[in-house]
């Protein structure tokens, strides 16, 4: 849009390195591939060991560094020292898990190393969602009605008569600093009991923004601006978008809106914004009128769609960050195009189907899902792409596919007895291998809180081991991260039914250092196993479930009794007992 930068830097891009941090098949494999396709030598940290971005052509190292199975403390460390082992040129964080860490950190990197993040002024203004609407208001940029609240003071009613029903309840930033593992979520409260829901889980929470919701479209406008000016802007409208908010799985490149652009241009000069952010407005299609929603001063999940228009925002930001000519033409239009995220969207399409059934009955709902359905079939054409899937880098899209499809298959599994017996065949195999090769493994029992089921287990085969005489190394954590929790009295009173004893246990949070290369892990749900595989580096891990044999046959996974009574902690608990003694009578079985 306006004048590039033209100096020059001696380095050729081939020579360049990028280290770029994230995990999903939208903003982090679309960067991997804009500095892939540029010559960079790419290497990646991502949260998410499963993550079909992963299977990119273009990355040359990965490094797997994440915030369950390391602390804030260990994952910065581990991050500075590949910087100092690998001496990167460009350090490219897609969110804000690597951004607040790292833009701390800032003073401990290299001196040639450029850190794509945005300047001090626009990450205060921006990633504080109050502090952006006021500079929206001096920017006389339209905003819904709110202001800032603390949850236990004001009441249900209170707040419908001032912000009318529903309204929206913000945290003011996504993420914490405290708390990068978790992502704060918007709320849009449709009732009391939406609210009184969301009052109990923050209630040790501080402020939140309360704002009037606003009916209407997404839209959003991306931008690279430079010293405050904006030098390339590209805008997007929602094709199709949750109604509980949050990312839209479905988006089309838009002419820009003047108004937009202007209310747009005046934040970035008040932020004096020097790097990438994304402006998401709400636009009343019967009025015409719009609202900004809130901005993100970094690369967004629709940055495909611009990629796929021929906008190359990374390495807009990268000339200008390492000083290389820049010969964008920034007075190009972008082509009219369509993208969609297919996992997500296809998740919304079940969605979209379940509720118009609701409403109108599964026949309208069955013509909706199948013009929906057909509609990806769009990709043929060459104004539509899917996110992942790019013919010069094809494999993260078959990996996404084979990820969905194997979702797909454990659906099924829980509805097919003879599925569930050939994995219970395949698990006794397969564990029967690992004994063989090493009898003297630890046993590691992992479930969600490490309060119910993980340290039955680990109780449980210890006593009957120690009846037996044999030792065997047991230990038992769970993923929730507060430590030092006791077992509920529900649960130890149904563990003592079967002569267990759980009264003075403490959970642990599972971390990489917990774990040996040689450990059996066992864990009891799909979640359970979902959470390993993301983000733990474990060779040797079964599902509980596996080892009720002829037992239970139509279980897949011992569900987890949280909030429940003794009664059905203790049905648990039977279940969690037949596999065990399974279990140690394969074990034993492969120590004679």
């Amino acid at each position: 849009m306006l004048e590039s930068n033209t100096t020059t830097n001696p380095i050729a891009r081939d020579e360049l390195s990028v280290l770029v941090l994230g995990e999903d098949t939208r903003s982090f494999l679309s960067v991997i591939r804009s500095f892939g396709r540029a010559g960079y030598k790419v290497h990646v940290v991502c949260y998410n060991r499963k993550s079909p971005a992963l299977r990119s052509k273009y990355i040359s190292a990965s490094f797997y560094y994440n915030y369950q199975s390391f602390d804030s403390g260990d994952w910065l460390s581990s991050v500075l020292a590949l910087v100092s082992r690998y001496q990167y040129n460009l350090i490219f964080p897609c969110d804000e898990r690597a951004i607040y860490p790292l833009w701390h950190a800032k003073a401990a990197l290299p001196s040639h190393t450029q850190l794509a993040i945005a300047n001090q002024e626009a990450l205060v203004a921006l990633f504080d969602k109050w502090k952006t609407k006021q500079i929206a208001l001096k920017c006389d940029v339209p905003v819904a009605a709110g202001e800032l609240i603390q949850i236990q003071t004001d009441s249900y009613d209170q707040l419908v008569q001032q912000f009318g029903s529903p309204f929206v309840l913000k945290p003011l930033q996504s993420f914490e600093m405290t708390s990068l593992e978790k992502r704060n979520q918007v709320v849009i409260v449709k009732s009391e009991a939406d609210y009184l829901a969301f009052s109990e889980v923050n209630k040790d929470s501080g402020e939140y923004l309360i704002e009037a919701y606003f009916e209407g479209q997404g839209e959003g406008v991306s931008v690279f601006s430079w010293d405050g000016q904006v030098k390339m802007a590209f805008a997007y409208r929602r094709l199709a978008e949750p109604d509980s908010g949050g990312g839209s799985s479905y988006r089309q490149s838009n002419p820009l809106d003047p108004e937009q652009l202007t209310g747009v241009e005046a934040i970035c000069r008040e932020a004096k914004l020097s790097g990438l952010a994304m402006f998401e407005f709400r636009r009343n299609t019967q009025t015409g009128e719009w609202i900004l929603v809130e901005v993100n001063a970094r690369v967004w999940g629709g940055l495909p769609l611009a990629e796929y228009a021929d906008i190359d925002f990374p390495q807009m930001y990268a000339n200008h960050l390492l000083g290389l000519a820049d010969n964008t033409d920034y007075s190009h239009s972008p082509r009219v195009v369509s993208a969609r995220a297919l996992t997500a969207d296809l998740y919304e399409i079940k969605r979209e189907f379940e509720k118009i059934a609701n409403a109108e009955g599964r026949l309208s709902a069955s013509g909706h899902m199948a013009v929906r359905l057909a509609n990806i079939g769009r990709v043929l054409s060459t104004k539509e792409s899917i996110d992942s899937l790019r013919l010069d880098d094809a494999k993260p899209f078959f990996a996404e596919v084979g990820a969905f499809t194997g979702n797909v298959f454990m659906s099924l599994l829980k509805q097919q007895t003879f599925l569930i017996k050939l994995q219970r065949m395949r698990t006794k195999k397969r564990f029967t291998a690992a004994l063989q090769s090493n009898p003297h493994r630890r046993f590691v029992f992992i479930c969600y809180g490490n309060i119910i089921r993980s340290p039955f287990a680990e109780r449980y085969v210890h006593d009957h081991m120690d009846e037996k005489g044999v030792h065997v190394a047991l230990d038992s954590f769970g993923f929730h991260h507060k430590e030092g929790r006791s077992s509920p009295d529900i649960a130890i009173t149904a563990a003592q039914q079967l002569n267990c004893d759980l009264a003075q246990h403490q959970s642990k949070c599972l971390t990489q250092y917990d774990l040996q290369e040689t450990d059996i892990v066992i864990y009891f749900d799909e979640k359970n196993r979902a959470m390993l595989e993301a983000s733990y580096r474990v060779n040797h891990a079964f599902c509980a479930a596996d080892f009720l044999g002829n037992s239970y046959p139509e279980l897949d996974e011992i569900s987890d009794p949280y909030e429940s009574d003794v009664e059905t902690i203790r049905r648990c608990y039977d279940k969690v007992k037949v596999a065990l003694d399974n279990l140690m009578s394969l074990h034993r079985r492969a120590l004679q």
